[in-house]
């Protein structure tokens, strides 16, 4: 007769239930497949996003050639001074926070791979102390609920990329917009720099004038004295604007990424005045904004994380399941036991009713901020949407009534003057008020482009020039049909 030995038996137990375990694995391998943590899918997105939203290219460094080639791009840039659009463009490729933010799509595209792993099996087995080679004991459980609660999991955690591809895309916006601002201050800043010598050149020219007039006997100490105290201003408003000017270059240098104590010849060129005013409703400008401003986006998505976590909580109640083959022989048994471990817990006092009720409140309350956040939305267009217009008047009514107003009034008093039907008094203060008027349409320039730089992040993408009232998009007028 064939007779099977005790420990040939335990050979053939132990060999089965490694076979078992190594289904089991391949199993899970199977169910995992062939994980990586690749971002350039998302990456894509963000690209087309920023695209659309701002009209310029994004590039994410992550190799030394890319860093070689972001070097080369800033040096062609650099050739020729910047435009309003190029320093967009520079501020985009090279702002080394948005390089940063753009490193939070990495991380979340790996937390998001990382939710989707499935818990590795363990292998268990009892040694007696003394050991005893007659006996065995093992087991080679997983845990199941991964079947479960890990397509859940990687449901939440892929709110979180798409979480932090709006984050990113709201960085791309405000990068865009810094970029923007810091050029227009200082195209802002060289203008009221040549505006400020004119206006002091002027200013000593009218206080010679005085001078010859008194040196004549046709003016007093009280002209001279007045003459020399708005030229002194004018001088010390002069230096301010310098130090202004010093600012504003710094400030625009750091913008573009660039080392502000670095040797590179930065400057710009383009024309403050180019503004196209636009007629936007409020309603215009809402339903574009409804569907690409970001911190809509955000609630939005926090709603959609919220409803999921209810559905992760409520697959808890039972914990963490576990089960797996199973095997055990003990010295002088007449037989040996097969079977599978079970790990389960009973959800006798703990069903997670907390983590259940903590995922619904979570839920309303992102579907109440949602609320808020879309009156304080309306609320901010509504604003620079004001701004705007107040600004776009003020410059039509400078180009179009007090430019043509106050060099008449100067002619006016000029003319006068030099019949000496008026003192030196009128001359100056005609002069300075014409100066005032054009330094205030200056800045009104600023402002305006300033607030149209705003408003663009609040609408969460640029005005676009295919409208269709009621699809997203805005309709803009030319200036000279629409009154502004």
């Amino acid at each position: 007769a064939f007779a099977i030995t005790d420990t040939e038996l335990k050979v053939m137990a132990t060999l089965a239930m490694i076979q078992a375990a190594g289904f089991i694995l391949s199993l899970l391998v199977l169910l995992s497949g062939c994980v990586s943590v690749n971002p350039d899918q998302e990456f894509s997105e963000v690209s087309k996003e920023a695209l659309s939203r701002t009209d310029q290219v994004v590039r994410w460094e992550q190799t030394p050639e890319d860093e070689a080639w972001t070097r080369r791009a800033i040096q062609e840039f650099l050739v020729e001074g910047l435009t309003r659009a190029e320093s967009v463009s520079l501020a985009l490729l090279n702002n080394r926070q948005l390089q940063a933010q753009f490193e939070t799509l990495g991380i979340a595209k790996a937390d998001l791979v990382q939710a989707g792993l499935y818990t590795n099996p363990t292998l268990e087995g009892l040694l007696g102390i003394p050991f005893k080679p007659a006996a065995i004991e093992a087991g080679f459980p997983f845990v199941i609920s991964d079947l479960w609660n890990v397509p859940l999991r990687r449901d939440v955690a892929a709110v979180d990329v798409m979480r932090t591809t709006q984050l990113i895309i709201q960085k791309i916006l405000e990068t865009a917009a810094e970029a923007r601002n810091a050029f227009d201050e200082l195209l802002l800043q060289e203008s009221l720099l040549q505006f400020q010598k004119r206006k002091v050149a002027l200013l000593e020219t009218t206080l010679e004038q005085i001078q010859a007039r008194f040196n004549a006997g046709l003016a007093n100490k009280v002209d001279i004295f007045l003459g020399q105290n708005v030229l002194y201003e004018a001088q010390v408003e002069l230096v301010m604007v310098k130090a202004d000017l010093k600012r504003a270059h710094a400030r625009f240098v750091t913008t573009m990424g660039l080392d502000p104590l670095s040797d590179e010849d930065v400057h710009v060129h383009g024309d403050l005045e180019q503004v196209s005013p636009r007629l936007l409703t409020l309603e215009q400008a809402w339903a574009f904004a409804s569907n690409h401003r970001v911190d809509l986006a955000l609630t939005r998505l926090q709603i959609v994380q919220t409803k999921r976590l209810v559905s992760l909580q409520k697959a808890r109640i039972f914990g963490d399941v576990g089960a797996g083959p199973g095997f055990h022989h003990a010295e002088g048994g007449d037989a040996n036991e097969f079977g599978v471990t079970l790990d389960l817990e009973i959800p006798v006092f703990n069903q997670n009713q907390g983590g259940i009720a903590r995922a619904e409140f979570q839920v309303r309350q992102a579907e109440k901020q949602l609320m808020a956040t879309e009156l304080a939305a309306k609320r901010e267009l509504q604003h620079l949407l004001a701004k705007l217009d107040f600004h776009a008047a003020h410059v039509q009514m400078f180009r179009n009534t007090m430019r043509k107003m106050q060099k008449e009034v100067e002619d006016y008093v000029e003319r006068f003057y030099q019949s000496m039907q008026f003192n030196s008094i009128y001359l100056i203060q005609a002069r300075e008020r014409n100066l005032d008027a054009r330094q205030s349409y200056l800045n009104a320039l600023r402002q305006y482009r300033l607030a149209e730089s705003l408003l663009q992040v609040a609408l969460g993408g640029q005005l676009t020039e295919n409208v269709r009232q009621g699809n997203g998009n805005l309709l803009p007028h030319d200036s000279a049909s629409d009154g502004h």
